[in-house]
């Protein structure tokens, strides 16, 4: 499976640097489940999460790898040309780093013909 294209809002921009300033390098993994047609990804250190056989790079989103889990069946949720890595309203998943304090970040597959530059944005 080849990388697919990943862009980010200017507030995921500026929460990627905030945490990269205090964790270091970083990295993304979803599952590839959904809520809403948002994706909850888990932000971590880079060296943080041993990756696995059914681990596969998505893509990557200002140099910050997103890798994505297959089902057991081989089969992986994901198969839009283009996402979004946004920040929404929310505590951070798990052991994720948030965004911010109350906030997440959020992949949410973009239509082809918006792809370039103009991004739906659902309201956080």
């Amino acid at each position: 499976m080849s990388p697919v294209q990943i862009s980010a809002t200017p507030e995921a921009c500026a929460a990627l640097r905030r945490a990269a300033t205090e964790h270091g390098p970083l990295m993304f993994h979803t599952s590839g489940g959904r809520v809403g047609g948002r994706q909850y990804p888990i932000c971590l250190p880079a060296e943080a999460l041993r990756l696995g056989a059914r681990d596969h790079l998505l893509g990557e989103v200002e140099g910050v790898p997103v890798y994505e889990m297959e089902d057991r069946d081989g089969s992986v949720a994901c198969r839009a040309a283009a996402y979004v890595l946004d920040v929404a309203a929310g505590p951070a998943i798990g052991f994720s780093i948030g965004a911010a304090p109350g906030r997440r970040f959020t992949l949410t597959p973009v239509a082809e013909s918006a792809c370039t530059d103009h991004i739906k944005r659902e309201k956080s």
